[in-house]
């Protein structure tokens, strides 16, 4: 009997893996130093060289850099006017930035089931949560898979709705022949470190549509109007906020936003590396690349067996991590994600100022519940589907055989096992 490295056994690799780690070079180091001798750290013209190299990128008319990628998925909604009594309907499979940005606008998060394969969100239960309340769709590019967009956008022409894409995890992503990001009305990307190009914070707004652009500008800058310059005062036509971003930031975002191409395509290779290690082992099944697109990788994902492998997705992650190849601290945050809907912001309500509120709003004037089983699919991935490790470009060939040779190990021991009626514990 092997015996694993949590029972005592020796580990596969004894030195961690980096994870999540912003892939930094010359060139941001001497935009920084650049910026740093200019003695002006406040937005200016970076900035703007920043935002028109993202613009003839995604090919779009107007590009905003901000402060992060929360607050530019809520400078979308603010400028939309979504409000009090509103419905916003976005996936349950998502870092809890996708809802809390609609909470942000007292408005209410509606959760549609996932797709059980591609882990985007559900055309056609989208549908059937449409109500009269409904402003808008959040679709999410999870992992960096990108949604099934052409039927979400005939959706949303059919019931005259707007379409806001989370593309955090996606920049370079395609839907058939579209760049993700481009296709909504509007979309909102993140450089935090760890996402592929990274700016340490920091995120950036794309749309097509100028009077939109105009009061995403003006909502991220304390309402003041763009063609008065940057030292406006006295136009807060709207309520005030500060989400601009700095020199140093859109310096390296620039430097970054040069070699987005090669880091895809490394992080394509060692996905497909990967892929090719662990198609055969028995008790897990790699990520699927869904028909309708090109997906990047943000994250390389795994499902597990449960039945075959014997154990929860919880103490499979920590007989990979005892191996050395998983860090199983980063279960509490991202890597082993509880449903949106399933937190206890939505469950029990929680609102502003110790109130219920917007759940519980009267202008809103409905009753919503958040519960277990309400999603059936992505409670299911939540349970079954590991986020393995990001496959960026640091990441040597050693190290993408020491992963694999780590899943091998584990799960051939768990799923024998198992065969022989074993409990297995850990």
């Amino acid at each position: 009997m092997v015996r694993l490295a949590i029972e005592g056994g020796e580990p596969i690799r004894k030195n961690p893996l980096p994870i999540e780690a912003d892939v930094i070079g010359e060139e941001e180091i001497n935009a920084v130093l650049e910026v740093l001798k200019a003695k002006r750290l406040r937005r200016a013209e970076i900035a703007e060289e920043y935002e028109a190299a993202l613009a003839k990128y995604f090919g779009v008319k107007h590009a905003l850099a901000v402060a992060n990628g929360t607050v530019s998925m809520h400078a979308i909604l603010a400028a939309l006017d979504v409000g009090p009594g509103d419905e916003v309907i976005t996936t349950p499979y998502t870092f809890i930035a996708t809802a809390s940005v609609i909470l942000m606008q007292n408005a209410i998060p509606v959760f549609a089931d996932i797709d059980p394969e591609y882990l985007t969100i559900d055309p056609a239960d989208i549908e059937r949560k449409i109500t009269d309340r409904t402003k808008g769709i959040m679709p999410v590019s999870i992992t960096g898979q990108p949604p099934d967009m052409g039927s979400i956008m005939e959706i949303a022409e059919a019931h005259d709705l707007w379409v806001v894409e989370d593309a955090a995890q996606s920049p370079g992503a395609t839907y058939k022949d579209k760049l993700i990001g481009t296709i909504g009305i509007a979309s909102s990307f993140s450089t935090i470190s760890g996402k592929i190009i990274a700016t340490g914070e920091g995120g950036f707004i794309l749309t097509n549509d100028d009077e939109l652009y105009e009061k995403i500008w003006s909502y991220h800058n304390f309402a003041r109007k763009r063609e008065l310059g940057w030292a406006s005062k006295y136009f807060w036509g709207i309520p005030c906020t500060n989400y601009r971003i700095t020199e140093i930031q859109c310096a390296i975002g620039l430097a970054q936003l040069k070699k987005l191409d090669k880091f895809l395509e490394i992080r394509r290779r060692n996905a497909e590396y990967l892929t090719k290690g662990i198609k055969d082992i028995e008790g897990i099944e790699p990520p699927k690349e869904a028909p309708w697109g090109k997906r990047v990788y943000y994250y390389y994902v795994i499902r597990l067996d449960r039945e075959k492998l014997g154990v929860s997705l919880l103490q499979f992650a920590k007989a990979l991590s005892a191996e050395g190849v998983y860090d199983y601290h980063y279960t509490t945050t991202t890597r082993v994600p509880v449903p949106c809907h399933l937190q206890e912001i939505f469950t029990k309500k929680i609102g502003y100022g110790k109130t219920k509120c917007p759940f519980e709003c009267p202008l809103y004037g409905r009753k919503i519940e958040y519960k277990k089983g309400q999603l059936p699919n992505a409670e299911r991935a939540c349970e079954e589907v590991l986020w393995l490790l990001e496959p960026h470009p640091l990441l040597t060939k050693e190290d993408l055989d020491d992963v694999i040779a780590a899943l091998e190990k584990v799960c051939n021991e768990f799923v024998k096992r198992t065969q022989r009626g074993e409990k297995i514990r850990i």
